[in-house]
């Protein structure tokens, strides 16, 4: 019996899911490269001794988990998206901020041999939602900026970032201004608050995008997005900014350096 034929195999699940298990099993050994087009359905059908339709529903299954994806004309093929590390625990530190400034994820980008670049959509006053009342601890409604922007690594939207701050504390600083800020927004916000930031705290969660966040952040069907709201605070527990991101699941690697001690 071979067990990468799904014909010949003993097993009670569907012969699409059969047939899904052993592509991704391909996929994952590198039998087909990133980018590179899968054969025909009807190829597929003869090498797996398959029906058309089981070949369809296993290519189904394999692009609801986002592994393959398909164009107009252009056939199946393994999607290839280039993932980018991110030192999650180390990129706000100030000593990072000090050598990077205002651009700590283009300088982190680059340093994995690949372009970075921020493109802001929008600044503007806005009530505080709910969540953030609670990441800023104002009442719901209080007033507040939002810078809203687009993280691109070679021009392909990985991140969506959205910056609250408390509008009296940063109206009247570059902040509140749709450019990006030279000497970096957490210098600015320390300066115009009087206090400086002593720590993070990072929330996480993981779901399936909107039809909105999938088309800005271009994500093929299967593909999760991790969002990760990170709080500053200062020495007395007083929240100074909330960054609320949006990852594309398939395109980050978070690195956390957790202490022993």
């Amino acid at each position: 019996m071979n067990p990468t034929d799904p014909a010949q195999s003993d097993s009670s699940e569907p012969r699409h899911v059969l047939l899904a298990n052993v592509l991704r099993e391909a996929i994952h050994r590198g039998d087909f490269s990133p980018g590179e087009r899968l054969p025909a359905e009807r190829d597929l059908a003869d090498r797996y001794n398959a029906s058309r339709t089981t070949v369809r529903l296993a290519l189904s299954a394999l692009k609801s988990q986002g592994l393959i994806g398909s164009g107009q004309g252009q056939g199946t093929f393994v999607r290839k998206a280039r993932p980018i590390r991110v030192m999650a625990m180390d990129q706000d530190r100030r000593a990072r901020r000090a050598v990077n400034h205002a651009a700590t994820f283009n300088t982190e980008i680059a340093m994995q041999g690949r372009i970075g670049r921020q493109k802001i959509t929008s600044v503007e006053r806005e009530d505080a939602t709910p969540d953030v009342a609670r990441w800023l601890g104002v009442e719901e409604g209080a007033p507040v900026i939002a810078r809203r922007r687009v993280m691109l690594v070679d021009e392909e939207p990985y991140q969506l970032g959205d910056s609250y701050y408390r509008y009296d504390m940063v109206a009247d600083t570059p902040i509140a201004i749709a450019a990006p800020v030279e000497e970096g927004v957490l210098a600015v916000l320390e300066r115009a608050s009087g206090r400086t930031i002593s720590y993070f705290i990072d929330e996480l969660s993981f779901r399936m995008p909107t039809p909105g966040e999938a088309e800005a952040l271009r994500l093929d069907t299967g593909v999760c997005v991790v969002k990760v709201v990170r709080i500053a605070y200062d020495a007395d527990g007083k929240p100074l900014e909330a960054f609320d991101q949006l990852l594309a699941g398939d395109k980050h690697v978070l690195v956390y350096e957790v202490s022993a001690e």
